[in-house]
């Protein structure tokens, strides 16, 4: 069970997972998606966000998986939360250490693209790699997302790489979840570890979660 408490949630009548994710509507450029303690923190005691996820805010990560022509994810997230090929949305999985052993999304054959700056001579692997430069993956990135004519991209990535997502200013939204539910005083710009330049456009909360969409 999902309660509305403002802004787009209120709007779209949310009272479940799927009525949620439609309020939050279609975008282009890059929305981010993330799962946070109520202290700021990215991942659990084991080093991943799955301790901090709960049963809907899985659900609304799949949810807007479906909406994203591209997902993205650095290489560290996707060895730790074992990422598979997607059955919704082509994965992009960037590396800046060109190092993609141990994801099993990265011995598929097709649906998966690499960028790194190490290309075919050291990855012996069949899919599409990207070069680009670590310091600014993106530039390439989203050249080659425009090339594939892919739209709606939904970055999935830890800290690092998102920052440097920030830093294109292409993020036109960021969907951030935070565990467990926050006091609704206690609901501010501070709670976006990103960006002080945003408008928080919807909240909801389910038992154990506060749902955010911020807007840039």
């Amino acid at each position: 069970m999902i309660q509305a408490i403002s802004g787009l949630a209120i709007e779209g009548q949310v009272s479940d997972v799927e009525t949620l994710a439609s309020s939050y509507g279609s975008w282009s450029g890059i929305r981010t998606n993330h799962v946070i303690s109520s202290t700021g923190s990215f991942l659990d005691d084991a080093g991943s966000s799955r301790g901090l996820s709960t049963t809907e805010d899985l659900q609304l990560l799949i949810a807007l998986r479906r909406e994203a022509d591209l997902v993205i994810v650095d290489a560290a997230t996707a060895r730790n939360e074992r990422y598979r090929k997607l059955s919704t949305a082509h994965l992009a999985i960037v590396s800046a250490s060109g190092n993609f052993e141990a994801i099993p999304a990265s011995e598929a054959t097709t649906g998966v693209t690499l960028f790194t700056p190490n290309t075919s001579d050291s990855n012996n692997s069949p899919l599409e790699q990207v070069a680009i430069d670590p310091s600014d993956p993106f530039e390439k990135l989203l050249a080659w997302a425009r090339e594939q004519e892919l739209n709606s991209l939904l970055l999935e990535a830890g800290p690092t790489l998102t920052r440097l997502c920030f830093s294109t200013t292409k993020v036109s939204q960021s969907a951030i979840t935070i565990t467990p539910k926050l006091p609704l005083e206690s609901l501010s710009q501070e709670l976006n570890p990103f960006s002080r330049h945003s408008e928080l456009i919807s909240v909801a909360e389910s038992i154990d979660a506060t749902f955010t969409l911020w807007s840039y």
